[in-house]
Formats: C-alpha cells, structure tokens, sequence
C-alpha cells in the first residue's frame, strides 16, 4: 500500500500532527521513575543489564548523543516509535477490507487509550516491542507464503532484536509455533533455514547471554521473581490489576479489546488470526502472572495495542455510538493530560498531583547541591532506587556523588563506586519516602539540615528533608 494515496492522507497528516506536538511538549516534562533509569542505561553503556536487554540503553544513547541529554532528547525515540508503530498497525488493519475511513478510525482508538499517550512519549523496553510486533507478524505470515532464505533471516533478525528489547519477547515464539502447527505447515519446522533464524537470533542477543554470564544468570532469576514473584494466589492484587487496565486503557476501550481478540478467531485473514493467536499468548501470560503479583499496567501494552484498534474496527459494525463516545471520551480525558502536564492549571490536593513524579528534580538537586561544601569527603544519598534514577540523571551537572542507601539488590550496585562507608552522607528524604536515617544507618551523628517544599501555584507535589549521616558506615 502508498501512504502517499488520496485515502490515506488524513490518517497520515494526524499522526503527523500528534508526533509533532509530542515533541513540543517533551522537553517541558520532567522525567519519571523509569525514563530516568533508560536515560542512565545509555549513560553508563554496557552488554546488557541488571533488569532489562540492553537495546532500551542503546537507543537512548543514540538519541541523546544526538538530540542531547535532556528530556527532549530522552523521548525523540519514543515519538518516533508511535509514528511509525501507528504506520504498521494501519497496515494491518486496512488489509482486512482495504477500508480506509474504519481504519483511521480503529487506529485513533489507540489515540484514545491514556496510556499509550504516555508510552509514545516515555522510552520504555515496551515501547521497542511495539515497532517489532507487526513486523514479526507481517514475516510470519511472508514466510508460510515462501519460505525463502530471506524471509527466514529477516524473522532471526526481528526475533533477536525483539530479545535485546525486552525477555517478555521470548513469549513471540508461542504464536508463531502454534500459527505453523494449526495451518499444518510441518515442513517448516524440518526446514534447515530454521537453524538459521535460530543462530541469527541467538547472535543477537548474545550481549545479553554474555552478560549474564559474567553475572551468574543474575537478570534471569530477577525477572523470574519480578513478573511471578509469589507461590500463592492474591486475589486482591490480580482483581487490582484488571481494574489498573481498565483505568490505564480507558475503561470503555478494554471491552472492545476482548472482543477483537474474539473476532480474530473467526477471521479468514491469516494475519488477524495469528494476531489473535500472539494476543491470546500475552494476555494469558499477563493474566497468569497478575495471579501471584500485582502487575503493572503497561506489562500488558502489547496485547491492547493490538486489540483497542482491532476490536474497534469490528465494533463499527455493530454501535458506531458506542466507539464515537469511547473515542471522544479518551481523546478528551488524553488532550486534558497533555494540557495539564505542560500548563498546570489543574488544582490537586496536596501530594496527590499527577505532576508528583515528574516534577521538581532539578530543584531537589539544586538545594541538595548547594548544602554540599566539600564533595571529597560529602555526597548525596536515596534510600529508594525510584528516587535513585531521578537523581542521579538530574545531578549529572553537579561534582557531587549519588548513592542508593538500600540492602536490595538492583542495577545502581553496578553504576556505584564501592566507597560509601566513612562519607558524610547527605540524605535526600521526600514526603513518599522517608527513612528514620538515625535508626536505619550507622552514623556518628544524625541531624537535619533543611526542609522545603515542592509546590505548583498553592498546593504541594512533594515535601523534601535533607538529613546529614555523619562517617555514614552502612545500614543497620
């Protein structure tokens, strides 16, 4: 298909537009918790790392070396990503009756959903997998087509990128085994181009390999622990999870995402049916998981990328109402969230902002820096690694050190240098972290040394105390 056709041009100027005012809004953001943490991924560059592949790191040091280390510069990728993301899934979509208009309007859904809003702005090892998911599909289906050498390396190629992005893509290989089976396609899997794709996607994720040998397999048994961290059920937390997607997705979108994963099933269009087939893999997996721990929201990005604009597309045909309210009711609620995060006009009670984690870190740095006097012998500390990426990508202008204060094991371990002990150890307490230093830490003498709040117009986001540790000599 030309994008450059008549039929397309209004779906191609809107995502155009939106990519453009993601990248004007962009550098007016502070970071968040986890757009820190890439950020210093590609700051301290390595093989792989203690949470994730390495490929989210590498991207931002490439987008950051050329657009700067700053928040625009940390989110080009990820505006670059939806646009392109939003490309493939109109692909896919207009493929099934070549209808233009239910297409655009099945794509804006995902314009509707909130938290694809903020995953299209904020670099996430998610935000990789959206651009290779159809990708994967389109070759899947290429290959069942003609199985030919090309097509064989292109899939080693997106499967192995797909692992440097994200150990969740190992979940791809489920679908597309299934997809050859239902369709009888045996021949394939006694292919000797099969061993290709494999060795080609092992080659490239051997940097994660190659890590995690020099680790003892540490990210593997992390993760494991991370996405099912508990042998007994908790249902409060799985019923927690399902009601975290339906207010992350919009809850009138979560519905038609169910049942365009129903309709997939009875599609005649192979590549909707084994889209059905990875969305029935990961919203199992997610769901399974959610038993044992309260998952995050956006684990289940992949599969409500997929099915918000699929389900939408087969909805037209029964309430268009129904979509015209979901979609009006998202995009509104989306646009406010923009507005709000660049203008704050919204009052909020105190410490309930949605501004909390993204606002205010240069100032904290600022203030934290300013009580320093000799930073040979004096450094700043957190005691929550959330704290910990924020403040060191927002100190990196200043002499002084950061250090994470905490007995859990995590990526800062590998960033820091081994001489904490016999440093004077200004700690940086907040209001949603505050540690009683002088009963958790071994210190000559504890005593507080400033206190000031983070405010916009009359009400509070944050309350930051810092504390001096004397001859800081670990934790109790």
């Amino acid at each position: 298909m030309n994008f450059l056709n008549k039929e397309h041009r209004s779906f191609l100027l809107f995502i155009t537009v939106v990519a453009i005012l993601r990248l004007l809004i962009a550098p007016h953001v502070g970071l968040g918790v986890d757009e820190a943490h890439y950020v210093l991924y590609g700051i301290h560059l390595d093989w792989s790392y203690f949470d994730h592949p390495p490929l989210v790191g590498w991207t931002q040091y490439i987008f950051t070396s050329i657009f700067g280390l700053n928040e625009f510069g940390a989110r080009v990728s990820a505006v670059v990503i939806g646009f392109f993301t939003s490309l493939f899934l109109y692909k896919l979509i207009y493929n099934i009756n070549k209808n233009a208009t239910k297409t655009f309007i099945a794509v804006l859904a995902l314009y509707a959903s909130f938290i694809f809003n903020a995953l299209f702005l904020m670099l996430m090892p998610d935000t990789l997998l959206f651009l290779l998911i159809i990708p994967i599909i389109f070759v899947v289906i290429n290959l069942e087509k003609k199985p030919s050498t090309k097509n064989w390396i292109i899939l080693g190629i997106l499967l192995g990128v797909a692992g440097l992005s994200k150990y969740t893509a190992v979940l791809f290989i489920i679908p597309i085994i299934l997809y050859f089976l239902i369709k009888k396609e045996f021949k394939l899997f006694y292919s000797p181009k099969l061993l290709l794709t494999i060795l080609i996607a092992l080659l490239l994720i051997s940097p994660v390999l190659y890590w995690n040998i020099q680790h003892n397999w540490i990210s593997f048994s992390y993760q494991s622990s991370h996405v099912v961290g508990s042998k007994h059920i908790h249902w409060g937390g799985f019923f927690k999870s399902i009601a975290t997607q339906f207010g992350a997705y919009n809850p009138l979108l979560v519905p038609l995402a169910f049942y365009g994963l129903y309709k997939s099933f009875f599609s005649k269009n192979d590549t909707i049916f084994l889209s059905g087939l990875f969305g029935l893999t990961l919203i199992s997996f997610f769901t399974y998981a959610s038993l044992y721990k309260t998952a995050l929201p956006h684990w289940s990005a992949l599969f409500y990328l997929l099915f918000i604009p699929l389900g939408t597309y087969y909805m037209l045909d029964i309430s268009k109402k129904y979509v015209k309210y979901a979609i009006i009711f998202g995009l509104f609620i989306s646009i406010l969230a923009y507005a709000e995060l660049v203008f704050k006009f919204i009052p909020q009670p105190n410490y309930q902002s949605i501004h909390r984690d993204i606002y205010g870190w240069n100032t904290i740095m600022k203030r934290a820096n300013a009580v320093i006097t000799n930073d040979k012998k004096e450094a700043l500390a957190v005691t929550n690694w959330t704290l910990a990426s924020r403040a060191m990508f927002y100190d990196r202008k200043y002499s002084s050190k950061v250090y994470l204060l905490d007995n859990k094991k995590d990526q800062f371990d590998f960033w820091e240098d081994k001489h904490k002990k016999g440093k004077d150890m200004i700690i940086i307490n907040t209001h949603f972290f505050h540690k009683n230093i002088a009963s958790t830490m071994k210190c000559d003498k504890v005593y507080p040394i400033e206190s000031f709040d983070i405010n916009i117009s009359n009400h509070k986001i944050n309350t930051i105390n810092l504390v001096m540790c004397k001859n800081f000599q670990g934790l109790k």
